[in-house]
């Protein structure tokens, strides 16, 4: 018996079938047969289409992320001192990016002990070869970028907002020889202005303290000029209030150096902020409420800020010793209210690079600093902790970044 098969029918024919009778049984399918080689066919090639457009768009997604482990000890725990300090979970994060015509995703999610949040998710696309357009939870362009600090741990700034700070909104940027611009319009946070539980610091609502941001303006502007990148930013921002009903106002504006000579790296930085918001009768507008990784606490409503980093690339290299990079970060929240002690930030370390492994070594101290000592951290950042005194913390991260 041979057997002849049509697009999924199967007969079964005796082999001494003739070729005129062959002849004979298709004029008897007549027109019949190309509707159902159609009918078979066009499902099996549409699959096949489909399957081929998703692995080629899994094919231009990018996975990003990455696992990190902290020790640290800290000089005002006793108890976790007299343990030796405490080796740790810190932290996992995984993005994707990817792009297709000519459209581009960004994103990241991050998991803590206990928390997690969005970091960033935005849609951009080229409006030329030097600009393009973002939309999304974006990065705030303010200040030294993309981070005004060399060690991990980062600095008050960050947690004022002004530091690796993304909310939702709408971003321009385009690159013109040496000059960097970029304008921004955000209309509020990256999440439920109620809601602490978020990575970027904004102003979080609750009874008295009621203010949101709204309707957020960003101006930057960077130049470079051999190994300098001299900069300005301006940020303007409405208050409201829920419970007044009423739109108070906020701005910041700072210059800035951020320079790469050889082997040594400098930012400085020199800015300042208002916020004047609209509270209820008997609430203190000398300082507000903001709010990350779901702790919520006081800042000074106006103040000067100072920025003074500084590293340099060790010439140690060899076997699987890439960068081993030393620095020293000194962060100064200057407050106008003259019964206010101002917040300090101290960072000196090593960052040693081995692959796509990076390990920080900081001894970090603090003097009115939020989460650095034993004082009442809630108000370190506008009154003072209440024990206006340095405490240091060890901290070593390992974090392997893909």
């Amino acid at each position: 018996m041979r057997q002849f098969y049509l697009t999924g029918w199967s007969s079964n024919v005796d082999s001494h079938i003739n070729f005129g009778e062959i002849m004979q049984f298709s004029r008897t399918l007549g027109r019949a047969l190309p509707l159902v080689i159609a009918t078979a066919v066009t499902p099996a090639v549409y699959a096949a289409s489909e399957l081929e457009d998703r692995v080629e768009a899994l094919e231009k997604v990018q996975i990003t992320g990455s696992y990190r482990l902290n020790y640290t000890v800290q000089d005002w725990n006793e108890r976790q001192e007299d343990r030796g300090g405490d080796f740790r979970f810190n932290q996992i994060n995984l993005g994707a990016e990817t792009e297709k015509n000519g459209v581009r995703l960004s994103s990241q999610y991050r998991w803590y002990d206990g928390l997690s949040m969005v970091h960033h998710i935005y849609f951009a696309t080229d409006i030329d070869d030097q600009s393009e357009i973002q939309v999304g939870l974006t990065k705030v362009p303010f200040g030294i970028q993309p981070y005004e600090s060399n060690n991990d741990w980062g600095d008050n700034a960050l947690f004022m907002g002004f530091n690796d700070d993304y909310d939702a909104g709408i971003k321009y940027i385009t690159q013109r020889d040496a000059l960097n611009l970029q304008v921004a319009y955000f209309s509020n946070g990256d999440k439920s202005p109620t809601n602490a539980e978020r990575f970027s610091a904004d102003l979080v609502s609750s009874a008295g303290q009621a203010n949101e941001e709204a309707h957020q303006l960003n101006l930057h502007a960077a130049y470079k000029v051999g190994g300098s990148e001299f900069g300005a930013s301006t940020q303007f921002t409405g208050l409201y209030n829920s419970e007044t009903k009423q739109m108070g106002d906020a701005w910041a504006a700072a210059v800035f150096l951020n320079g790469k000579y050889d082997a040594l790296g400098v930012q400085l930085q020199a800015g300042r902020y208002e916020y004047n918001p609209e509270n209820p009768d008997g609430v203190s507008e000398d300082s507000i409420q903001m709010g990350a990784f779901n702790a919520t606490y006081q800042v000074a409503s106006k103040a000067n800020m100072y920025v003074a980093n500084f590293h340099y690339d060790l010439p140690f290299k060899g076997g699987i010793l890439e960068l081993v990079r030393v620095y020293s970060d000194y962060n100064l929240i200057d407050k106008d209210e003259s019964s206010f002690k101002d917040s300090q930030i101290h960072t000196v370390g090593a960052m040693f690079v081995t692959g796509d492994l990076y390990t920080f070594v900081d001894l970090t101290s603090g003097k009115n600093a939020l989460f650095v000592g034993g004082g009442d951290y809630e108000n370190a950042l506008a009154a003072g902790d209440g024990e206006d005194k340095w405490n240091r913390f060890l901290n070593i991260q390992f974090g392997y970044y893909f």
